[in-house]
């Protein structure tokens, strides 16, 4: 069984590694609020929306649990970052918190 705090130690190490590569961003992203899965088409909004969108719901135990089969984040992660070497161990860490769910 996975523990609660797996999940977050993961959330929290993702967090890291995303500020050390910079794709952390201060600011919330206008379209946050309006979020359509039509939003994402670059890289760019790819990370926004893992830091403002998908990483805030992997720390709510009743949005995991209704994720379903599309909770598993690394087939987009790959589409977005997979050419991109300096990206691997955010990759690395997304793997692993797919592996957590």
């Amino acid at each position: 069984m996975v523990m609660i705090s797996d999940i977050t130690d993961k959330v929290a190490e993702l967090r890291t590694e995303m500020k050390r590569i910079g794709l952390w961003k201060k600011q919330v992203p206008y379209w946050v609020n309006e979020f359509t899965h039509s939003t994402i088409k670059t890289e760019q909004d790819f990370a926004e929306w893992l830091q403002f969108v998908y990483l805030p719901n992997m720390m709510q135990v009743e949005n995991r649990s209704s994720m379903g089969a599309e909770k598993y984040i690394v087939p987009q992660a790959v589409q977005f970052f997979g050419a991109d070497v300096q990206k691997g161990k955010l990759l690395q860490l997304l793997i692993e918190l797919d592996g957590l769910l």
